[in-house]
């Protein structure tokens, strides 16, 4: 099936590597925004902006997250 999109090994293993980058660690934050203290309405604006800012989830490790 990749043959017919024009993608190689080295395409696959790229696309691979940058899915891994982002998902992953946008996964991570939303996983410890559930599980903090902080307020409902807080929670929910941090989900938000994990999930449809590039690398919000770098803003929030960088900037939201409670000081423990």
């Amino acid at each position: 099936m990749l043959c017919y999109l024009g993608l190689g090994g080295q395409e696959v293993i790229f696309i691979f590597l940058l899915l891994g980058l982002t998902i992953v660690p946008q996964i991570i934050a939303i996983v410890h925004i559930v599980r903090s203290t902080l307020e409902n309405t807080l929670k929910l604006i941090w989900v938000l902006v994990t999930l449809f800012i590039p690398f919000g989830w770098l803003v929030y490790f960088l900037a939201g997250r409670p000081k423990e």
